[in-house]
């Protein structure tokens, strides 16, 4: 059952990524919610810019749900730091925030001690850098915001956008993704 949950919630996910991002963009532009979610949330949008691989040996679609996974697992540690300012994300942008216990909840049901991995990879999220831009500056520095408004807005349009056929499709093998994970997870325990 968990399994089955789990590729629903991630066919939903990756579908929804194009628009998930701009909600994310919101939040790190926002004064209002503590600066290191802001730094943690703009590193998450310069991993998925980067085509960054937080899950190993997995690529393409399946590469994606360790993306949208981070930025869960990010808007978790927001949501702990800068409670009134998520909870009004929440209510502006409820098709993403609202669900995000539940999601989180089936994740770590299914990925196990899998999940650690991406865990961690969470709390760097802030030191992350692509093409010479840091997360720190892209949500601190106005020059920076802008860039990365704009390369969150071409990555939408040239390379975020799937098939939900070809989702589901990738996601029959998503136990590859939790493999991958467990593994990882075994091996920084050792």
């Amino acid at each position: 059952m968990s399994r089955d949950r789990f590729c629903e919630v991630a066919l939903d996910a990756i579908l929804a990524l194009p628009q998930d991002l701009k909600v994310i963009l919101r939040i790190v532009e926002d004064a209002e919610v503590d600066d290191d979610s802001r730094i943690a949330l703009a590193g998450a949008l310069l991993h998925v810019l980067s085509a960054g691989n937080a899950i190993p040996g997995v690529r393409g679609v399946r590469q994606r749900v360790g993306d949208i996974l981070l930025i869960r697992l990010v808007l978790e540690q927001t949501k702990e730091a800068s409670e009134e300012a998520f909870e009004r994300h929440r209510k502006e942008s409820a098709d993403m925030l609202e669900p995000l216990e539940d999601e989180l909840t089936t994740a770590r049901a299914y990925l196990g001690d899998g999940i650690r991995v991406l865990e961690q990879v969470a709390k760097r999220m802030g030191k992350t850098n692509h093409q010479g831009h840091t997360a720190r500056g892209c949500a601190l520095e106005m020059d920076e915001s802008n860039w990365l408004y704009d390369a969150v807005h071409e990555a939408i349009i040239e390379e975020l956008e799937y098939d939900e056929a070809e989702v589901e499709r990738e996601l029959r093998d998503v136990d590859r993704v939790r493999d991958a994970l467990v593994r990882r997870a075994a091996s920084l325990s050792s």
